[in-house]
């Protein structure tokens, strides 16, 4: 047997409603952003990054190649006197070009490892909010189009209940003074006494 549910405020309803409205824009919000925050990032590793420093790297291999150039054509002429002209500072600058080709081969590397972490962990991350997100996206508006109907139904009633009070009242008062007409004591009838009979 089903049991009666009383309600003592629609406008408490009513709030309720709205508040559950606002969450869902702003839950649908954040997850929105949430998302799209993700996507930008990983569309700049696999992109931007990906790409400045495959870039690098070729530009970086071309100056090591052009260093190792320079210190062979230093150490393969020899000066008037028959020595061989010191390439210190070819050998330096070498050193630097393959230091800084090292660094973009690590770049490179750490971009391509953590566009993989961040794709596994952005799918983990869609799973485990997609209840939540669910339940935002579909369960809270079933529950404000419910707390629609509900609220519409009680407003009917209690519409319908003021409109029966207010036909009571009038029917009562219409009703009052012939009542009251009916319970007035009423004149008692005089009837003709009989006349006495004369002795004969």
């Amino acid at each position: 047997m089903s049991e009666g549910v009383r309600v003592e405020s629609i406008d408490a309803l009513k709030y309720f409603r709205v508040a559950l409205i606002k969450f869902a824009e702003a839950a649908n919000t954040a997850l929105g952003d949430a998302e799209s925050e993700a996507q930008a990032t990983l569309r700049w590793l696999e992109g931007e990054m990906l790409s400045h420093w495959q870039t690098q790297i070729r530009k970086r291999h071309d100056l090591v190649e052009r260093c190792k150039e320079a210190v062979r054509m230093k150490t393969l002429f020899k000066d008037a006197s028959g020595r061989t002209a010191s390439a210190v500072e070819e050998q330096k600058a070498l050193r630097l070009a393959q230091a800084k080709l090292a660094e973009a081969e690590q770049k490179l590397a750490s971009v391509k490892k953590y566009t993989r972490v961040l794709q596994r962990e952005f799918q983990t991350y869609k799973g485990t909010i997609q209840r939540f997100a669910t339940t935002v996206q579909s369960d809270i508006p079933m529950a404000v189009a419910t707390l629609g109907s509900l609220i519409e139904s009680l407003e009917q009633y209690v519409s319908l209940a003021s409109a029966g009070e207010l036909t009571a009242d009038v029917a009562g008062e219409s009703t009052a003074p012939s009542s009251a007409a009916s319970s007035e004591p009423t004149e008692p009838s005089h009837q003709a006494e009989p006349k006495p009979q004369q002795p004969q």
